[in-house]
């Protein structure tokens, strides 16, 4: 038929005389309800936003803990305490470990709560008005970050979904897709413009239709494609933002603006395992670290005053061989066997016995004997400096040491021990996992191989069992895909089934032709393509016709059952994927949390996210002929494979693969966040129902514990939303709506889920921000192809070729181009499309050019590093007086002459330690201070029978030693007083007898929190350090006996 037959077909559709192709009115009302959302998902959330934000406010800093906090506060007697080991002020931290009674105690389980918990200052926060910079006192510049990017996100894709707009609004206004009575077919490209029957007019030749006013599609897609291209140019433009400007100005800006233990400590790496003299290691690198000091002082003066230097904690990490996984382990096991036999009662139990009999196979593993801990080899140091000055020039001062060319030029002054060692920032004592710290390097790294290939296998099995089991859903659900006659719209002709048998080719202009009485004689594939002929609306509104078509809904209701029991095995694949995951990035023992989590992320993104957006479009896709040769080749699976309805992105694509993805992320828009809503409440009501029948008070305390903040899954399903959205968003332009809807509500049930139902995270960096942003910018050269496949498709979505000279330039392309290439050329440059090549070919050579500098680029950017740190040091960027900086922090200003304040640096670590046990505790590298370690600290001691069986080879006779490489507590050590006053009366002695400061050892004693009976037992040791001839021995081997070496 003509073009006037057309017409007329669809005025008598519309009920209209004629359509008129003139007036724009109902169009003009479109565009203007399309505008009005747009700025409704633009502005109507940006301004109110930053009505409400509130400016970050000052650093307030803490001197001592609030007089009035019921939990904490100066306490002069109270031997459970912190302190510093150059002042008298003690503040009390609340250690469940120290409860020796196993009785249950609520009001101890409640205390430990909340001081485990994201707490400020032992008070919950409202997750309502607390301000999003805040979290970064919580859980490090990484937790902020990731609430920062969930929120960012939120508005990018509100402004790409307004952007999009009259595309989606175009969309359900269509008809063209077919009725199945999936309404979410109405928000695809699948559906632009009216439906007409083929033998009619060509469907590329279809109009939109607004009541009686039409227009040719043809003239509104080369619009919609520039919508779409301007939506992910914004999205574009948002990762380069904060990939290169707002991560790294808020990675400086915290550094700067919080006071942490991460800014007066140090890393010491490639330490000599043993020196000489084993037993004085930590005084030996004690020494050896305050020459350095004076000397770089000398070569770079402060601009203020500062006093002599010090060393105010030393952590080494001793080499145990790989034990202290298994010795925390044991310490558990230890905790479980009391929970036990607590509720055992004296009886016999089975459980008890299990236990203990787990507990003897462990004890047998871990029989071999170890040199003492004084003589273990040391694997690196952690080391807590007076001031940030210090910090600042011990870094300079090994600058070139992380150049592993020039350790070996290193100057003698500079070694230690003869051995050439490197100085970096410490991490943040919350973000170690100290567990894997000695666990060697090359270690690790067959560890990484070894997961790296087992994670292929398994995502492979995984990608095969999820394949196959859609393939066969698909077969049971005898679904039936329409055709309409035309090439460019159809599914490919032959279809299979499983069985190699060629399925039921459902023409819809033929079958509407069908009388409902031969439909229904026939029945069969002939009823179930009539019905589908028919549309699902016409069917529902027509009691004859559903009564006929009963058999049709309940093959639609079957498939739609088994489409949801296949999504579920997607589901329930993708959780035992995550807990093989955590187990496979645990097994590569990473230093730190960061690390560990930025394993866990990739992990679980990439399985997520092909098992949820890709697996479905391979199982419908019809590769060329050549491919489908080549996978027969795969034995089992090879005739599977490849052998979908679609070899294009049709209209039928659209109601089988595309309605099933959006509806994946309607769901996935809600249930992330409903599902930590209800975690949340499981747990509190768990607690209430649990806190009456425990029998110990390690099992109330756990009770008592809040679950970890998993940041590390929720970046994953963070980053497989995205994706899907981007790569499918040019013809699912929903998805842009329902990502807008996930960020915002995942934003909001985690900032609940973080301040009220959380451990208090480690104090995270940047890496898995910067990690996250660096992925994200993959999805865009995937939504380019997608678009191109999809705004390129002659039948669905017409555009005209683009015209002028970059008509010209293309057309000369084309003719120039190899066979394969030319057959896409017609795609490439339609007005629709012409862009997103340009941009995918940009992505492409970026892409190139950034993997030429990874390949290469470690050692360009090592002599960049090295000729930047060689001609241009800057050893000290002019900074305001420190009487200017201290004005400025007391009227609550944090710049002062366009310097930001660097709060740590206007303070010494007597000073930063109170602040830091209110703000990021703890203020400490040691272990047991690690709160995830106090639980289990004290089993780890040497009055612990958990501890790693060692022997001192100097004696010849079994001894203990605590099972970290870390000190024990000061509880446990032979000196007469605590460990704090031991360590100051240690320095006294050496800065007096051995240094010549005059009356230091009466400065101690008269500053010293302790009573006169220890001071008297410390005046007699002083006595016998005076009279020995060999003083700086004495003094040692008081240190050693003490545990203090």
């Amino acid at each position: 038929m003509s073009w006037q037959g057309a017409l007329k077909y669809w005025a008598e559709k519309a009920g209209c005389a004629e359509l008129d192709f003139v007036g724009t009115s109902q169009f003009a009302r479109v565009w203007t309800y399309s505008l009005i959302y747009a700025l409704v998902m633009t502005v109507g959330i940006t301004v109110p936003f930053r009505w409400c934000s509130r400016g970050k406010a000052a650093v307030k800093i803490y001197d001592a803990p609030p007089e009035d906090d019921p939990e904490e506060g100066v306490d002069e007697s109270s031997p459970k305490t912190a302190r510093t080991n150059k002042t008298n002020k003690t503040y009390k931290t609340y250690d469940a470990s120290q409860a020796t009674d196993p009785t249950p105690n609520l009001e101890e389980a409640r205390k430990h709560l909340i001081h485990t918990s994201a707490t400020t200052h032992h008070q919950w926060l409202s997750p309502l008005w607390t301000p999003t910079y805040r979290l970064s006192e919580i859980g490090g510049t990484g937790t902020e970050l990731y609430f920062r990017t969930l929120r960012n996100l939120a508005f990018i894709f509100a402004y790409m979904a307004g952007i999009t707009g009259p595309l989606l609004a175009f969309c359900w206004l269509g008809t063209f897709g077919p009725d199945t009575g999936q309404f979410l077919l109405k928000t695809t490209i699948g559906n632009l413009g009216e439906y007409v029957e083929a033998d009619v007019i060509d469907p590329w030749n279809r109009v939109v239709r607004l009541g009686c006013e039409g227009m040719e599609l043809v003239k509104l897609t080369g619009i919609f494609g520039w919508l779409d291209f301007s939506a992910v140019i914004v999205f574009l433009i948002y990762l380069i933002w904060a990939r290169f400007y707002q991560i790294p100005r808020m990675a400086e800006a915290d550094d700067l603006e919080q006071v942490t233990p991460k800014d007066y400590a140090l890393t010491i790496e490639s330490l000599p395992a043993t020196i000489p003299n084993q037993q004085e290691y930590e005084q030996r690198l004690e020494q050896h670290l305050l020459e350095r000091l004076r000397y770089t002082r000398g070569r770079r003066p402060s601009p203020w005053e500062l006093p002599e230097p010090s060393i105010e904690e030393i952590v080494l990490v001793r080499d145990y061989k790989g034990r202290l996984h298994e010795l925390t382990e044991r310490a558990k096991l230890e905790i479980s066997v009391g929970i036990a036999k607590a509720h055992a009662k004296g009886k016999p139990s089975k459980s008890v016995d299990k236990l203990e009999a787990k507990l003897a196979k462990l004890n047998e593993k871990l029989a071999s004997k170890l040199d003492g801990e004084d003589l273990l080899p040391v694997v690196r140091a952690y080391v807590i400096l007076s001031n940030t000055e210090d910090v600042q020039n011990l870094l300079f001062d090994y600058r070139f040491a992380k150049y592993k060319l020039f350790r070996c030029c290193q100057f003698r002054s500079r070694r230690f021990e003869g051995t050439a060692i490197r100085v970096t920032r410490a991490p943040q004592p919350t973000d170690i996992i100290w567990e894997n710290q000695d666990i060697g390097f090359y270690n690790r790294l067959l560890r990484q191989i070894a997961v790296f290939l087992i994670f292929f296998i398994i995502l492979s099995i995984s990608i095969a069992f999820i394949y196959l089991t859609t393939v066969a859903s698909k077969a049971t659900s005898k679904t039936q895909v329409s055709y309409l006659g035309v090439p460019e719209c159809d599914p490919v002709d032959q279809i299979v089934d499983l069985e190699g048998k060629e399925q039921y080719k459902c023409l819809v202009q033929v079958a509407a032709n069908w009388t409902i009485d031969y439909a229904t004689s026939e029945g069969g594939d002939i009823l179930s393509c009539w019905c589908t002929a028919q549309g699902y609306e016409a069917l529902i509104s027509n009691s004859a016709l559903r009564n006929a078509c009963g058999p049709w809904f309940l093959e639609l209701a079957t498939s739609i059952g088994i489409a949801t029991g296949s999504s579920v095995i997607v589901t329930v694949i993708n959780l035992i994927l995550q807990l093989v995951i955590t187990y496979l990035a645990e097994f590569e023992r990473p230093l730190s949390h960061t690390a560990l989590n930025s394993s866990m992320i990739q992990k679980a993104f990439w399985a997520q996210t092909l098992n949820t957006g890709f697996v479905l479009f391979v199982v419908n896709y019809f590769a060329p002929e050549a491919l489908r040769n080549l996978v027969l080749a795969i034995p089992g699976v090879g005739f599977l494979l490849f052998r979908g309805p679609f070899a294009e992105i049709t209209r039928g694509w659209y109601a089988v693969v595309g309605v099933t993805l959006v509806t994946n992320m309607v769901i996935n828009a809600f249930v992330p966040a409903s599902v930590t809503i209800a975690k949340m409440f499981v747990t509190s009501f768990m607690r209430c129902c649990k806190r009456g029948r425990v029998a110990h008070q390690a099992e109330l305390i756990e009770l008592y514990t809040n679950p970890e903040f998993d940041i590390k899954q929720k970046y994953a399903q963070l980053l497989t939303t995205i994706f899907v959205t981007v790569i499918y968003g040019s013809g699912l332009p929903l998805l842009y709506f329902l990502a807008a809807v996930f960020m915002f509500m995942q934003f909001w049930a985690d900032k609940y889920n973080l301040l009220w139902g959380s451990r208090r995270p480690p104090a995270y960096d940047t890496k898995m921000a910067k990690e996250a942003i660096d992925s994200m910018f993959y999805a865009i050269p995937f939504h380019c192809i997608l678009a191109i496949l999809m705004f390129g498709q002659t039948c669905v979505f017409p555009s005209d070729p683009i015209g002028g000279d970059l008509g010209d330039l293309a057309n000369q392309g084309a003719r120039e181009s190899p066979g394969m290439l030319a057959q896409f050329f017609p795609q490439f440059t339609r007005e629709s499309t012409w862009m997103f090549v340009i941009l995918l070919a940009l992505l492409i050579v970026l892409w190139v050019c950034r993997l030429l500098a990874w390949i290469i680029g470690g050692g360009v950017s090592t002599a960049s590093d090295f000729l930047v740190a060689l001609c241009c040091p800057r050893w000290r960027k002019s900074q305001p007086s420190m009487d200017e900086i201290k004005a400025a922090l007391k009227k609550g200003e944090r710049q002062i002459n366009g310097h930001t304040i660097d709060v740590a640096a206007t303070m010494n670590w007597d000073r930063a330690f109170g602040h830091i046990e209110q703000t990021f505790p703890p203020a400490s590298y040691r272990f047991e201070r690690h709160p995830q370690l106090k639980s289990i600290a004290h089993l780890l001691r040497p009055s612990s029978p958990s501890r790693p069986n060692t022997s001192r080879t100097e004696s010849g006779e079994g001894g203990t030693a605590a099972a970290s490489g870390l000190r024990p507590a000061a509880e446990a050590n032979a000196s007469p007083v605590p460990e704090t006053a031991a360590r100051g009366f240690l320095k006294a002695l050496e800065a007096e007898y051995l240094q010549g400061t005059q009356n230091a050892v009466g400065d101690f004693f008269s500053t010293a929190d302790i009573d006169d009976s220890k001071k008297d037992a410390l005046a007699k040791i002083e006595d016998e350090v005076r009279a020995s001839e060999q003083r700086e021995k004495k003094i040692s081997e008081l240190r050693t006996s003490w545990g203090y070496h």
